[in-house]
């Protein structure tokens, strides 16, 4: 977590190998990621592709930085295309942009594609599993599919707090399986304590399901905490 040494071993490397294209886009990252420095890490983004056009992981993440930060969704799924092309096999990049095609392109049964050859490239991504879960549920309205990929995803990673976080919202709404919903609230609220969906979706379950106003009032607290400039 000492970004500032990490920083300048990133720049010394870049100085070293100014066309090394692997660090290129790892410094890129963490302009995104950690310094929130978009510009910079575009920039970074493009010297790693114009040095390896062909490296997917490049491509992926600056498609990604198109598509979620600039909003230039042309330019995004042609960086997701080159990107798949340069690796068949590219889980993540499949996964984005299968997201990329149901959400903003509302193109289904290519975005279901995409989902499929993702997981057949990863079987066992949690987050890849759940993204196709939410899809089957809320798309396809296939609920026996969607159930299916949830426990795939908490049985890849009974840790990641998203998913379950999803699945007990599918439990409650969906299921009406209340006892097991509010297990999995629970879960993802173990697993990550500052997980602000789980926690503001088990504040109205206690609210409106459990009548049970002051757990409810705990969560909404600690969901307020976490995250205090969400509206309603």
């Amino acid at each position: 977590g000492d970004y500032d040494r990490a920083e300048e071993m990133y720049k010394r490397a870049i100085e070293a190998d100014p066309n090394h294209a692997h660090n290129l886009g790892n410094y890129a990252r963490f302009l995104r990621s950690v310094r929130g420095d978009y510009d910079r890490a575009e920039e970074m983004y493009k010297r790693a592709i114009e040095a390896d056009p062909d490296q997917a992981i490049n491509l992926g993440n600056y498609a990604w930085l198109l598509e979620n930060v600039r909003g230039d969704y042309d330019r995004a799924e042609e960086m997701y295309k080159r990107a798949i092309e340069a690796d068949p096999k590219y889980a993540l990049g499949l996964n984005n942009y299968a997201w990329l095609l149901e959400s903003v392109r509302g193109d289904y049964d290519r975005a279901e594609e995409m989902y499929k050859r993702a997981i057949e490239a990863d079987p066992a991504n949690a987050r890849i599993l759940g993204n196709y879960a939410v899809f089957l549920e809320n798309v396809r309205g296939d609920y026996d599919r969607a159930e299916e990929m949830y426990e795939r995803a908490i049985e890849a990673d009974p840790k990641y707090a998203h998913g379950l976080g999803n699945y007990a919202d599918f439990l409650e709404n969906v299921r009406r399986d209340y006892g097991r919903a509010e297990e999995m609230y629970q879960r993802a609220i173990e697993a990550d304590p500052k997980h602000a969906y789980s926690l503001r979706r088990y504040a109205r379950f206690l609210q409106y399901v459990r009548h049970n106003y002051d757990r409810a009032e705990e969560m909404y607290h600690r969901f307020i905490e976490v995250d205090p400039d969400h509206g309603q």
